[in-house]
């Protein structure tokens, strides 16, 4: 089996290739170090790139920008993985405002360049995309709460096990980071549902 993550420097990227690694996969990882881009040295993660190619031989990585349509399809063609997963991204709101090109053009961009270029290369490939729960925007401010002894919870009982991906994303405020994340959201379902693509959206807490 061969995995192929995206963003594997970063923190979630990083534990997705230790898993796979820790289980004799062959593991490769797309990242750019674009953090320290958009953070500076603070969010520089060279150190997990170097840390997870001295700790897993069976990682390798593979310097490349989700931006660049070219590289991503020539990545995906030498690979050719059986399971991609898409922890690359933009994640800061407030930069996403001050940087709307830079947080559209790696957050939706990238994801559909890597979508098309899985499913010229590897058509039969699981695609996992880690969306967030910030493409509901503010829809879940609208349900009701109710106060317990040291908390609130959800008062309809629909919500006991917290929210579904049914909830509705639009007519709501997202910020733009939202906004970018909702269009790679969707495009990861229209690939499975127009293409029939092996794609899933796993929309974590942010």
């Amino acid at each position: 089996m061969r995995v192929l993550v995206t963003g594997s420097s970063g923190l979630i990227g990083g534990e997705v290739v230790a898993y796979f690694a820790e289980r004799g996969r062959a593991v490769f990882g797309i990242d750019n170090n674009m953090r320290a881009d958009f953070f500076g040295p603070a969010g520089d993660t060279r150190w997990n790139q170097a840390r997870l190619r001295s700790r897993y031989s069976s990682f390798r990585h593979v310097e490349a920008d989700v931006r660049d349509r070219e590289r991503v399809l020539a990545c995906l063609e030498e690979v050719r993985p059986d399971l991609v997963v898409h922890t690359a991204a933009q994640p800061s709101h407030d930069l996403a405002a001050s940087r709307p090109f830079d947080d559209f053009d790696v957050n939706a961009v990238g994801t559909l360049n890597l979508l098309e270029a899985t499913r010229r290369a590897a058509p039969d490939a699981v695609f996992v995309h880690m969306s967030t729960n910030k493409v509901y925007g503010d829809t879940p401010n609208e349900i009701r709460l109710r106060e317990l002894p040291t908390w609130w919870d959800y008062e309809d009982p629909a919500y006991a096990d917290g929210i579904d991906g049914g909830l509705r994303i639009d007519r709501s405020k997202h910020s733009l980071f939202g906004a970018s994340k909702v269009a790679a959201d969707i495009m990861v379902q229209e690939y499975g549902r127009y293409f029939g693509m092996k794609s899933c959206c796993l929309r974590g807490v942010a």
